[in-house]
């Protein structure tokens, strides 16, 4: 089985986008639109770790430069 490539926080940021983009202009039926939520659940915990592990980052950079 083929392993997911995991999305960086742009492309996360940019299906986001594309989504609500379809959310606001298209007419979507109830199953799908169940679809989109959960998709865009899924990018927004991507995004929100992909965020984390930046501020963790820059905060160890910080931290090693004080020492």
């Amino acid at each position: 089985m083929a392993k997911k490539k995991e999305l960086g926080y742009e492309e996360s940021l940019h299906k986001l986008e594309e989504i609500l983009n379809r959310v606001e202009n298209e007419e979507i039926p109830i199953d799908q639109l169940t679809e989109l939520v959960n998709e865009s659940m899924g990018l927004l915990k991507n995004c929100k770790s992909k965020l984390k592990g930046a501020e963790k980052k820059v905060e160890d950079a910080l931290n090693e430069m004080e020492e």
